[in-house]
């Protein structure tokens, strides 16, 4: 079962480590992040998909990978 709390943890870790990247590292991950989006926004557009929807998928996908987050007989883990 999804812990809110753990997630909330494994957030904040996630953003002090982000936070400790050199300034290159920041950059780098910025213009990726900046990439990622615009790509996502534009399929989302072709699909005319709701930019909310694009906005929550994208989110959800991220989580999951960020937090490393494992689905085990259909639980999310």
């Amino acid at each position: 079962m999804i812990d809110f709390e753990e997630m909330k943890k494994r957030q904040e870790k996630g953003q002090q480590d982000i936070a400790s990247l050199v300034d290159d590292e920041k950059t780098v991950l910025k213009h990726y992040c900046s990439l990622a989006t615009e790509a996502l926004l534009r399929l989302g557009a072709q699909k005319k998909a709701p930019v909310d929807q694009v906005v929550i998928n994208s989110f959800r996908t991220g989580i999951a990978l960020g937090l490393r987050l494992s689905i085990t007989n259909g639980e999310v883990q």
